[in-house]
């Protein structure tokens, strides 16, 4: 079982999935390679910006930004958030274009093991929605 080294368990997952299956369990729906990549973005970003970046922000009430539980409000019925690889990332230094970019690019080169999906930047612009889907194309822009 992968544990991120940036990223604690509250940040990544919804409270209310901790709670009913507690914290193992809940790990265990998280996509080892997804949070591989989830380090190597806040790796490489740091080197470059000297900022870290948000998932889940529970002190100003952002808690479906990682694994949602299945009955969450918030995204589509069917969100890959769902399913543990998917994540909303912003940057604490508020570069959301650059990090858009910075991800674009690191899949195009080949940098991440998993992640090769992200919504449209002009859909999203509180965040940067990044995840795994089924898909050759690298990166697929979901238009929303």
């Amino acid at each position: 079982m992968y544990t991120p080294k940036y990223y604690k368990l509250e940040e990544l997952a919804h409270p209310q999935i901790i709670k009913a299956i507690g914290a193992k369990n809940t790990w265990r729906r998280l996509d080892a390679e997804v949070l591989q990549d989830l380090d190597y973005i806040r790796e490489e970003w740091y080197l470059m910006y000297r900022s870290g970046i948000y998932i889940n922000r529970l002190n100003v009430g952002l808690d479906s930004r990682g694994l949602r539980p299945p009955n969450d409000p918030d995204g589509s019925f069917y969100s890959t958030h769902k399913q543990g690889n998917t994540f909303d990332l912003e940057p604490i230094n508020g570069e959301l274009k650059k990090l858009f970019n910075f991800i674009v690019a690191l899949i195009k080169n080949g940098k991440l093991k998993k992640i090769n999906t992200l919504e449209n930047f002009e859909d999203t612009l509180k965040w940067v929605h990044a995840g795994y889907m089924n898909t050759s194309e690298k990166p697929l822009i979901i238009y929303l």
